[in-house]
């Protein structure tokens, strides 16, 4: 028999990242669910549910005066939130957000705050109803449906059921905060009966622990959250009975046991934004519902969860482990949450986790870009949006940084706008007179984290990406640059576009490839061992900001004999990124040095005097020219011939290309086309490239 040393090699190094604890779990846990094991021990757990010898008025007099869901319920029925509303949506808006809800009642859901999908279940009769019945097993992108089966095996179906995240979005419930929102604005008990019709059918449709919208603990807290949320607001209207009240509860305990028995996964296996939601999960079933008996013990789990184990994943410089913005923000969302629940009441910890939260929200405006609250498109981007009740677009990041800036300070960062719906929902009116107090946004390194940023001004400045990885997941994206200009993302991170469909896309988005950088030989810094699995962690340096410069290298490519090292430097009229490709080896290989812009570009043109290759761009009215030119370190000689450039553009939907290159995706599941510019130069000796971005303004 020949044994592949290769794949013993990448085992060996799958389980020394892993670590002895979490690869023993991790075996534990594929064992039980292959073997049916899990199955078995979770169904020998199963406690039948008593409902809470109350009705819904004894309960919601027992949260007592000061809770935030009663603070909810008075803003919506004084009146507040409906004149805070209307100021913030403006006519246009308002009849927008009521266009989105009637859609909903249909079946037709925003999904990832982008794109609209149909999930209204075929053949439906809604002559009796207010809602259309919907499929919640379906996976529209491709009319699949997820079968009914023991939550711990129905994820084996995914290469005929595709991305499940298409799925698990309306199981999210995420068009229940139009719904509260239109009902603000109406009060229109349709809105209430909607939610109860919901309610209803999705118990009937998904028996506990049957399917896939049981197999992740994280998507349960999710759902709960938004259930909650929609009882806090319209709880009281007479539309909302008894009965929906009972099954409220039943489904709030059905999901805190389900959590409370598969959150070591979470906990010893992920160790991410999955086991904060988890651990929320429990505290939010636990605190509500007391006279449940297993409530003093979920209280105390997700309390010392929140507390102990998960408050590691945020770093000393304000990032998070994920190497994510989108998944830092879903991650402070759930301690946000925490904090207005009154997880923290009387903990000591109380103002070290304030001050654990202003530094993530320091970190974040650092990357803000001031005209429209954008931040680079970074890392894994799985269009998670916990609260999606702003007229905010999904990659506007004020409403969160407003309302983390008042938790810890009582202050705004922002001048009046719609970002300020999120700091009223969490805080109430009274939020919205605090004064405003912007962070100042300077050029500033991070370095565990691994950013670092130049600022010009607020709305013109590059990111620059150098740092060791240190966790699991991320991408393969060292000494990337994003560059800012007028408010427009010019030099651009392509994103994540879709998980687990179409795999040649998810390679290319993860990989370096599609990245600001230079790649050598066609291999990514690391190895994509799995999926999501990136092994052999790449090691870099940078002594950060010095002189409206930064610099740094990563040695992903040493075992090539390779080693790259990048300048990015702030001039009066553009940047300039100049790329040091240093050798110990005589090999030839090809290095490619790829830009990908967020707009068009024109044919490139190579001076031959110059020895120069250029092209014009212009993104959204923003026009310029890149100049790229490759020279010899050893003789000083241009090295770039005629024809070493290429320009690769990506064809609009509705005429979807299988070429990866020239995609970008600021959404989850939307590709939309870029400009992917590359330069090649194949050579044997060590050479350097240097980009100037120039703009007409």
């Amino acid at each position: 028999m020949q044994i592949n040393m290769s794949s013993w090699r990448h085992n060996l190094e799958e389980i020394r990242l892993l670590g002895a604890r979490k690869f023993a779990y991790r075996v534990w846990f594929e064992v039980g669910n292959r073997s049916g094991l899990r199955e078995k021990i979770e169904s020998g757990r199963v406690r039948a549910f008593e409902p809470a010898a109350l009705d819904f008025d004894a309960w919601w007099e027992s949260l007592g005066r000061e809770h935030w869901f009663r603070q909810i319920r008075r803003d919506v029925e004084s009146g507040v939130a409906r004149e805070q509303l209307r100021g913030w949506l403006g006519k246009d808006g308002e009849a927008e957000l009521l266009k989105q809800a009637e859609d909903a009642l249909g079946g037709q859901i925003v999904c990832f705050s982008r794109w609209s999908a149909d999930y209204a279940a075929s053949g439906d009769d809604v002559s009796d109803r207010v809602t259309a019945k919907i499929d919640w097993h379906l996976n529209p992108r491709n009319g699949e449906r997820w079968p009914l089966e023991a939550s711990t095996r129905v994820l084996s179906h995914a290469a005929r059921c595709g991305d499940v995240k298409y799925t698990w979005e309306i199981n999210r419930f995420p068009h229940l905060y139009a719904w509260v929102r239109a009902y603000t604005l109406t009060g229109d008990s349709k809105w209430v009966r909607a939610f109860c019709e919901q309610l209803a059918d999705w118990e009937e449709a998904n028996p506990y622990r049957e399917g896939v919208n049981w197999s992740s603990g994280q998507e349960l807290a999710i759902r709960l959250m938004a259930w909650c949320f929609a009882v806090a607001a319209m709880g009281a209207d007479n539309a909302f009975t008894d009965v929906d009240f009972e099954r409220f509860q039943r489904l709030s305990y059905q999901h805190a046991e389900h959590i409370d028995a598969n959150i070591e996964y979470a906990r010893l296996a992920v160790h991410n934004n999955h086991l904060i939601g988890e651990a929320l999960g429990l505290y939010l079933v636990g605190s509500l519902f007391p006279e449940f008996g297993r409530a003093k013990k979920w209280v105390k789990k997700g309390k010392k969860l929140l507390l102990e184990d998960s408050l590691d994943q945020f770093f000393e410089d304000g990032g998070y482990c994920q190497s994510s913005h989108t998944y830092h923000r879903l991650a402070l969302h759930y301690y946000l949450w925490a904090f207005r629940l009154g997880a923290f009441e009387d903990e000591p910890r109380r103002v070290e986790l304030k001050r654990l939260l202003g530094r993530s929200a320091e970190y974040l405006e650092q990357f803000v870009n001031e005209a429209d609250g954008r931040l680079p498109n970074w890392g894994a981007n799985d269009g998670a949006l916990l609260n999606p009740w702003t007229a905010c677009d999904f990659g506007d990041f004020r409403p969160l940084l407003t309302a983390l800036r008042y938790l810890g300070h009582g202050k705004r960062s922002f001048e009046g706008g719609a970002w300020d719906e999120e700091l009223f929902w969490f805080f109430g009116r009274d939020a919205l007179e605090a004064p405003v107090s912007p962070v100042a946004r300077e050029s500033r390194s991070f370095g565990t984290s691994g950013l670092h940023t130049l600022r010009k001004g607020g709305d013109d400045f590059a990111v620059f990406r150098c740092g060791s990885v240190i966790d699991r997941f991320g991408q393969a994206d060292q000494l990337h640059v994003d560059i800012w200009h007028r408010g427009k993302n010019i030099a651009i991170d392509g994103g994540s576009y879709c998980y687990n469909d179409e795999l040649a896309f998810h390679r290319w988005f993860m990989g370096s490839a599609s990245h600001n950088t230079v790649t050598v030989d066609g291999l990514d810094q690391m190895l994509l061992y799995r999926r999501f699995k990136w092994l052999y962690w790449t090691q870099a340096e940078s002594d950060g900001v010095a002189h409206r410069a930064v610099e740094g290298l990563h040695r992903g490519y040493e075992k090539l004999g390779v080693t790259h090292r990048r300048q990015v430097s702030a001039l009066a009229d553009g940047w300039r990124v100049m790329d040091t490709m240093e050798r110990t080896d005589s090999e030839l290989r090809t290095f490619r040095l790829h830009w990908l812009l967020g707009g068009d570009v024109v044919s490139p043109v190579y001076d031959s005097e110059l020895r120069q290759w250029s092209a014009r761009f212009d993104v959204d009215g923003i026009c310029g020219t890149l100049r790229v030119e490759a020279t010899d370190q050893a003789s000083g000689r241009s090295t770039l011939p005629e024809r070493a450039c290429a320009v690769q553009c990506s064809v609009a939907e509705p005429e979807p290309s299988s070429e990866v290159a020239g995609w970008h995706a600021r959404y989850y599941g939307e590709r939309l086309p870029a400009s992917s510019v590359s330069v090649e130069i194949e050579t044997r000796r060590a050479i350097r490239f240097v980009s100037h971005f120039e703009f007409d303004d």
